[in-house]
């Protein structure tokens, strides 16, 4: 039977888990930022973190669409702006926030 951990408690376990893997820890991580990564493998990496950024705002756009709590929505609403941009700034990738 697990026991239900305090908001101190939950963050710190969450803290330990992110020191321990975070992506920076990752073999190919190490492999990439060190240059023992081959060309294609560098390709690679680039096109799967461009197809993984632009697909940011709709993932976020979906969850937004289920939101029943306007407060909730209108955070949701800052990330798509952080990515896709509004008319003072374009946003994600173009704009360098990703």
């Amino acid at each position: 039977m697990s026991v239900a951990l305090t908001a101190d408690e939950l963050e710190a376990a969450l803290r330990r888990i992110g020191e321990e893997r975070y992506h920076h820890l990752h073999p190919f991580h190490r492999r990439l930022h060190g240059g023992g990564c081959s060309r294609s493998e560098v390709r690679a990496w680039a096109l799967n973190r461009y197809c993984y950024q632009a697909f940011i705002p709709v993932k976020d756009a979906a969850i937004l669409g289920q939101m029943k709590d306007p407060a909730l929505r209108r955070e949701w609403r800052r990330r798509l702006v952080d990515q896709d941009g509004d008319e003072s700034n374009e946003g994600g990738v173009a704009h360098g926030s990703c």
